[in-house]
């Protein structure tokens, strides 16, 4: 027989024994139904969730154990809470708060050192009146019988051996960002991950967060100096909060993304020289920062807020049981992410959490904007109240995320996905449109436009401007060809091929150069402008580094033209355009596409060509700004034989 709590005034009992008695400590049962194995009560008063942790059946005492009670609306709206949770650091003093409105007990754990903790309506609480900075802690708690030793969710200074107390003022000082963004459309990003942008390079300190700040003969400079100098305004780091599924240690056992969250508010370990440090992994990442924004590089952080590692070793469940999770209406955990859980992101106190762990982010670390994995997974209400709540704080501050339209148990109009995006405007999206056209499928042999498929001409002529069909502006739309997920650019022309061409580098040229010119938020990922492969593996998240590496080659000459139409793109605002406006035309002449950009001054003629044969491009007395050679100059026309872009200046 057992007993649980499935609603403020509701036991569940199960067992079909006829029960003859039965109560709770100063609170009386009455019989409501019957379902099968199960017997339902309804207490005369709201069960005490903190004490209540025993019920008499029957003249026999057994454990009252926490049901299905954290998973009603009632719970969520009774137990609220706008307060600081995890702890508050002085010199003289620190102050712990945890969220538990279910927990019987709960004491803080310093180092061996127990102090039990005072329940206040719905958090536990304790000061401890000494210096703790640089002291390990956690928290005992007692949910029935039992008490499980768990982490801090709100731990802002992690080590390899748990949470720690640390004083921020006593760590590398982080600088106010000097980023200033009016349109998302003026930004240009640069996706890496830590250790493939450091793991093949002529630096000593390869893997870590110290590797992209060491100079590098091959860079000149070191990973930053390059990237800003590429043409980029914002570094988008695949996820450098806390994760599982690797060793901090020995870096070299298992290689990982990094989409797997384990703490949201530290920092991770496995880039840090000193794992054993908790400030040594906070003045690293905070030195690339401060490094970045002195060149005006803005660092975003890839987030992960769909689900958890792992939920047994998430402390969430042993704090409070099954409120964290989405559930379906039959009470089994979703995932929808297919990662085992989904983070119910609709829960108050789940969304403070995330709230929290973002400004933390933002304050602490001077983040410049968030990338939302699995967007399309979190909820409406908790999208915005992120954006109020940052833009409050840094008006600068980048929001985009996969908008995947995803199944889950969020209604229709209030999931967080393309579908919705005049909803919450001020979010960007992945194109995937941008990149399927211009890619081609994601599965499959299909060229996309820029490997010479004539057929997706109209699509890309959308593409090109804005992607109207999709967004309510072009600062929603973010346009790229290739990232983390799925099949490099280079990777799917071999797939697509199935065999090597060297006419595969001018597609891949033409694609990072129509992401260039084109109306919406450019996006690039580490390598692919030396052509990245990572030998054909598609879901590399767990390779090893002989696929996930970046191998170094930044003096080639597609890298020099890329860096040239970034500057155009930055000179001339007519790239930039936060609105769809007459000033941007587009049409088809026979297998040409001719986009044109208006001033009052003057107008950009673009010819965009996706096939090989001599066409005549009038020049209209006009100046080619792009590009400056390989192409055949007569007076009044252009003779061009390769598949790319060339762009008129005509002053009006």
């Amino acid at each position: 027989m057992k007993a649980f709590i499935d609603g403020l005034n509701l036991i569940r009992v199960e067992s079909d024994a006829y029960i003859y008695h039965i109560e709770i400590k100063n609170n009386h049962l009455n019989w409501l139904k019957n379902e099968g194995f199960n017997q339902f009560f309804v207490s005369e008063n709201p069960i005490l969730l903190h004490i209540n942790d025993a019920i008499k059946i029957n003249e026999t005492e057994i454990p009252l154990e926490i049901g299905l009670v954290t998973l009603t609306k009632e719970f969520d709206q009774k137990y609220r809470y706008d307060g600081p949770l995890g702890y508050i650091y002085t010199k003289e003093q620190t102050t712990f708060n945890l969220f538990s409105p279910v927990a019987k007990e709960v004491i803080l754990k310093i180092d061996d050192h127990l102090y039990p903790m005072i329940y206040q309506e719905p958090i536990w609480t304790i000061t401890i009146n000494n210096d703790l900075d640089m002291k390990r802690y956690s928290y005992m708690i007692r949910l029935v019988d039992q008490f499980h030793e768990v982490n801090d969710p709100y731990t802002v200074a992690a080590a390899y051996d748990g949470s720690y107390v640390i004083d921020f003022n006593k760590a590398e000082v982080i600088h106010p960002t000097p980023i200033k963004l009016k349109k998302y459309v003026d930004a240009v990003l640069y996706e890496g991950h830590v250790r493939d942008l450091t793991i093949a390079l002529d630096v000593e300190s390869k893997k870590t967060f110290e590797g992209l700040l060491e100079h590098s003969r091959l860079l000149k400079g070191n990973v930053i100096d390059y990237i800003k100098k590429l043409g980029m305004t914002h570094l988008q780091l695949l996820p450098v909060f806390d994760f599982e599924d690797v060793n901090d240690i020995d870096k070299d056992i298992k290689y990982n993304w990094g989409y797997n969250p384990s703490q949201f508010f530290a920092i991770e370990g496995w880039y840090s020289k000193d794992p054993y440090n908790p400030y040594d992994r906070i003045n690293q990442f905070r030195k690339v920062i401060n490094y970045a924004h002195s060149k005006k590089l803005g660092i975003n952080m890839d987030v992960v807020y769909n689900h958890v590692f792992n939920h047994h070793t998430f402390p969430y469940d042993y704090i409070v049981p099954g409120y964290f999770y989405r559930h379906n209406t039959k009470h089994k955990r979703t995932n929808a992410s297919y990662c085992g859980n989904d983070v119910e992101t609709r829960h108050y106190m789940v969304r403070k959490l995330i709230v929290d762990s973002l400004v933390h982010f933002v304050k602490n670390f001077q983040i410049d904007g968030f990338r939302f994995d699995l967007m399309g997974l979190l909820d409406l209400d908790t999208m915005l109240l992120i954006e109020k709540t940052l833009k409050a704080i840094n008006p600068s501050i980048m929001l985009y995320g996969e908008g995947w339209n995803m199944t889950t148990e969020v209604p229709v109009k209030l999931r967080s996905n393309m579908a919705n995006q005049a909803l919450f405007t001020g979010y960007a999206h992945f194109n995937d449109s941008f990149r399927n056209v211009n890619k081609g499928e994601l599965h499959g042999p299909g060229l996309g436009y820029t490997m010479g498929n004539k057929q997706l001409i109209s699509k890309a002529m959308e593409t090109i401007t804005g992607s109207k069909h999709i967004f309510t502006s072009p600062n929603q739309s973010i346009n790229y060809v290739e990232c983390h997920d799925n099949l490099t650019y280079y990777d799917k022309m071999l797939l697509s091929c199935g065999f090597e061409n060297p006419d595969f580098k001018y597609c891949q040229d033409f694609a990072n150069h129509l992401i260039a010119i084109s109306q919406g938020i450019p996006f690039y990922h580490a390598g692919q402008e030396f052509y990245r492969s990572k030998l054909g593996v598609e879901n590399s998240y767990n390779s090893p580094d002989e696929i996930n590496k970046i191998s170094w080659n930044p003096q080639i000459e597609a890298v020099k033209k890329l860096k040239k139409l970034l500057k155009l793109r930055k000179k001339y605002a007519l790239y930039r355009q936060s609105t769809y406006n007459d000033s941007v035309q587009i049409e088809r002449e026979n297998n040409l596409i001719i986009y044109t950009l208006h001033s009052k001054k003057y107008k950009l003629v673009h010819y965009i060509k996706n096939h090989y044969g001599i066409e005549k491009l009038p020049l209209h007395q006009g100046q080619l700004i792009f590009p400056s050679q390989d192409v055949l100059n007569e007076e009044k026309d252009i003779y061009a034989d390769q598949p790319g872009i060339y762009i008129i200046r005509i002053d009006l």
